[in-house]
């Protein structure tokens, strides 16, 4: 990642951070029940840890590439604002996800169930179903926290309208996606397709980011010329997304995430169904032995990255990767009228900040 491009991110991210921290402080000065204002105020503490806030740095992007001067001077905070319900829509999918997957961290730091078991009981139940209770209430009402936030902005009817509709359609998207993660988790690799994947990909990954993207869009006036081709490309943005999250999980910087959990948990990746797919008997005996393994020993998990290696899996990622990314670039030069420069140039940033691998031996 350029210095130039980590500057933007980082300073979009300050942005964004005061955004939420705003819509929080007023959400608990505005909330009658002294339980829920602890509940918010515990939320608030969750959403700002360390993310990278992708989904509304990309939203403001779009608004900025389409607009003209006087409506960037004018509603350029409004947006700002705006961008924080696709963060909410993320937070939301993130903390329902951990649940199911009994995940004990998020970017270092406790899950919402796992820190929300230290609060204090109120209702009788165990801990453990509070705060099963928490999450999935919670993670809910962030969601529902993100059409308020459209409804109440300065924004003409119309245009809201037009947001809520990509927005709804963006949770419907992303709550399919997750029931196919569940459906797949119970089929046998050896039954689970490229085409499986990419259709899971598409839903969890490309729908958050095609339905940022949309939003901006509609913020900044886009026209039909303009939308489709920018919803279609960000779709595969976030695909892109999946294909190197699954990459890092397994070839990545292990001081920034584990290369080991998803092969002991059995994950379902890229290199999973390649993989399958080309091995031979012996290393097909070796994937079901270590695949969702828990007790696998290192020397497994190593043969497996071997076997990732030999049967083509990992080139086939990056390969696919670049594949999708001319698929974009084509895509982008289809906006018409095109996007500023600028932001043109930070949506090839972007796409090389994705792919980036530091480690992949």
């Amino acid at each position: 990642m350029s210095t130039k491009f980590k500057t933007i991110l980082d300073k979009e991210r300050k942005k964004i951070n005061k955004k939420i921290e705003e819509i929080y402080r007023d959400l608990i000065e505005q909330e009658e029940e002294p339980y829920l204002r602890k509940f918010h105020t515990y939320s608030y503490n969750f959403f700002k840890s360390p993310g990278r806030r992708i989904l509304p740095i990309c939203l403001v992007n779009t608004f900025l590439g389409l607009s003209n001067d006087r409506d960037i001077s004018e509603l350029i905070e409004d947006v700002y604002k705006i961008s924080v319900s696709v963060e909410l829509l993320h937070i939301s999918s993130l903390i329902i996800d951990d649940l199911v997957d009994n995940e004990d961290l998020r970017r270092g730091q406790p899950t919402f169930h796992k820190s929300i078991l230290g609060l204090e009981n109120l209702s009788g139940k165990s801990n453990s179903d509070f705060a099963t209770a928490a999450a999935i209430y919670g993670g809910n009402l962030l969601s529902l926290m993100g059409t308020r936030i459209i409804l109440d902005s300065c924004f003409d009817t119309a245009r809201k309208e037009k947001v809520l509709q990509i927005f709804l359609t963006g949770l419907e998207g992303i709550t399919r996606g997750h029931l196919l993660d569940e459906h797949y988790k119970l089929k046998a690799l050896k039954h689970i397709t490229l085409e499986d994947y990419l259709i899971l990909s598409s839903l969890k990954r490309g729908k958050p980011m095609e339905t940022a993207i949309g939003i901006g869009a509609i913020l900044g006036h886009a026209r039909k010329s303009q939308l489709e081709p920018l919803m279609q490309a960000m779709e595969k943005v976030g695909i892109i997304d999946q294909l190197m999250n699954d990459v890092k999980g397994s070839f990545g910087d292990p001081t920034e995430k584990s290369i080991d959990a998803d092969i002991i948990n059995g994950q379902c990746t890229i290199l999973t169904i390649i993989a399958y797919q080309s091995a031979s008997l012996e290393q097909k005996a070796v994937l079901d032995s270590t695949l969702g393994n828990p007790n696998a020993t290192g020397d497994q998990i190593e043969a497996v990255r071997e076997i990732f290696r030999n049967t083509g899996a990992l080139d086939f990622a990056k390969m696919y990767a670049n594949s999708l990314k001319n698929d974009i670039f084509n895509l982008l030069e289809k906006v018409y009228p095109g996007l500023k420069a600028e932001v043109r140039s930070f949506f090839n940033d972007l796409l090389q900040f994705l792919t980036d691998i530091p480690v992949l031996n």
